[in-house]
């Protein structure tokens, strides 16, 4: 499915693992490995390097910072500099997945608000 224009959360929560997902104007999919009730994470593997970006499933209440942009969805990267210490970044154990997410659920882990991009279209396979 293609989604341009506003993305909604009724949209977002259709996604499920498994999923291949583009975002904007990406040339490759990253497939969905794991969902919660306000997050999805997706990985690809590029050159070699395991590649991770999460996507929040509530717009952003803030007015305006680097490249997001208050009451859109966005997706990036988590915040931690050296890596969230509870988990390998490997993203082939359902539940280590499962806790990285409930770590963004909690407030633990948010997404950095210096790689993170406005979600303006999507396409879901």
């Amino acid at each position: 499915m293609n989604y341009e224009g506003t993305i909604t959360k009724e949209i977002l929560d259709t996604i499920r693992v498994g999923d291949l997902v583009k975002v904007n104007d990406w040339k490759t999919s990253m497939r969905v490995v794991g969902v919660s009730e306000n997050y999805f994470v997706m990985v690809k593997n590029l050159f070699g390097k395991l590649r991770y970006s999460v996507c929040e499933k509530k717009p952003w209440g803030g007015v305006r910072y680097n490249r997001m942009i208050g009451g859109m969805y966005h997706c990036g990267r988590d915040n931690m500099l050296f890596g969230w210490a509870a988990f390998d970044y490997q993203f082939n154990d359902e539940e280590q997945i499962n806790q990285y997410l409930q770590a963004f659920e909690t407030g633990e882990i948010e997404l950095s608000m210096r790689g993170t991009i406005p979600i303006s279209s999507l396409q879901v396979a």
